[in-house]
């Protein structure tokens, strides 16, 4: 009887295969690649349509600027600067979207233009911040404390600026 409980301790087990995982590997890499652009594109802010129009002096056809979304979002276009229309112009837009008057402009893209034949993009950019310093010093309270961008377009006539705003509660 010794002997056959000790034959059976020395009997060989079967061989089991361990379950290789390494093949699933590229697929563990894709599926936490897509849950991190999922969380990026669920953080990235995007510009609000507000539909507010176009409100301004100057005659320029929006939609021409940058697709259709710029020609949706809240849009003042001036020949030059004038704190009291600026001002005019954005108390407007807040009693015709139902905005408090404490609303507070968050970001705001200038574009100045530019006579493509006869100036460089840069004489544009100049315009845009040259109106950006003038806004900031007499303008509305509300773009005091706004992240401002500097642009240039040919498609805005030379002595134009163009603003894009981003509003905040």
């Amino acid at each position: 009887m010794a002997s056959s409980s000790r034959q059976r301790a020395r009997a060989p087990h079967p061989h089991r295969e361990d379950e290789d995982v390494t093949s699933q590997a590229g697929w563990l890499f894709a599926d936490s690649f897509l849950a991190l652009m999922v969380v990026f594109l669920a953080t990235i802010s995007f510009v609000p349509a507000l539909g507010g129009g176009f409100k301004g002096t100057a005659t320029i056809n929006v939609g021409n600027l940058a697709g259709k979304n710029i020609s949706n979002g809240l849009i003042f276009a001036y020949d030059s600067f004038d704190a009291a229309r600026i001002t005019k112009d954005f108390k407007d837009v807040l009693a015709t979207q139902k905005l408090p008057p404490s609303t507070k402009v968050l970001y705001v893209n200038i574009v100045g233009g530019y006579n493509a034949t006869s100036e460089k993009p840069d004489d544009g950019t100049v315009r845009a911040l040259a109106f950006s310093i003038q806004l900031r010093k007499s303008g509305p309270a509300a773009f005091r404390e706004s992240r401002v961008d500097l642009g240039n377009s040919k498609l805005i006539k030379a002595n134009q600026v163009v603003m894009r705003i981003t509003l905040t509660a």
